[in-house]
């Protein structure tokens, strides 16, 4: 390889490193079920993380958790519900995941 795509290859990735962050969505666990705002399912909790993760890192880095609180979550979700693609279902699990998660 040249040296000048090289040079190009390492600017490439390290001005997309700007935009990545090293941030993971916490884990669901059995305590998340019982958040005080009524019991959701493993299940659901697990799916909504999971798309909590794909369907928002398809436009932007995935904002940490704790940056809302649980009663901000539904808000958020919902301003890009369209955007993402989420079916009502989809929405709830997200938002039953994201509200379980916040500190």
């Amino acid at each position: 390889m040249k040296p000048a795509l090289l040079s190009l290859g390492v600017v490439v990735c390290l001005l997309a490193g700007c935009e990545t962050t090293n941030f993971a969505p916490p884990p669901v666990t059995p305590q998340m079920a019982k958040t005080g705002r009524g019991q959701v399912d493993l299940a659901t909790l697990e799916h909504g993380r999971k798309l909590f993760v794909s369907r928002c890192l398809e436009c932007h880095v995935l904002p940490p958790v704790e940056s809302r609180t649980a009663a901000k979550w539904p808000h958020t979700v919902d301003r890009m519900a369209d955007r993402a693609s989420l079916k009502p279902a989809e929405r709830d699990a997200m938002v039953a995941y994201l509200q379980a998660a916040a500190k």
